[in-house]
């Protein structure tokens, strides 16, 4: 009876550990590009999953404050972030980084957004 239970114990680790192995292989977190990067290659992303990095555009950020434009060097980039909780810190002007699918709509590119970051204020307070 100690046979059986010590290779059920075995059996069930082994594949415990397969399946968070698997995970692990499966959860490649997708690589921060610039809008500019992102939109000068195009063809690589359109209608893919992006990280994408950029400036909030000053006075962009529409009145609830989930429809905004990102902007980088060169390009811009539309950000419908309708369907999420956008975090407090999004405010004009603020490096942010968005995930989500590019498309291009009817105003040029855009981004469906499933998350938005912002840098944590704090950290970029001056000390007194």
């Amino acid at each position: 009876m100690t046979t059986t239970r010590v290779a059920r114990l075995f059996t069930v680790g082994s594949l415990l550990s397969i399946l968070v192995l698997a995970m692990l292989i499966q959860a490649r977190p997708l690589p921060q590009i610039t809008v500019d990067e992102m939109i000068s290659n195009h063809e690589d992303y359109i209608g893919k999953d992006v990280h994408v990095r950029g400036s909030v555009k000053e006075g962009s950020v529409d009145e609830y404050g989930v429809i905004f434009v990102l902007t980088g060097n060169e390009h811009e980039v539309i950000i419908d972030a309708s369907g999420i909780a956008v975090p407090d810190g999004l405010t004009e002007g603020t490096t942010v980084a968005v995930q989500g699918k590019l498309r291009i709509g009817d105003n040029g590119w855009e981004i469906d957004a499933t998350v938005v970051q912002t840098g944590c204020p704090s950290k970029y307070e001056a000390v007194e």
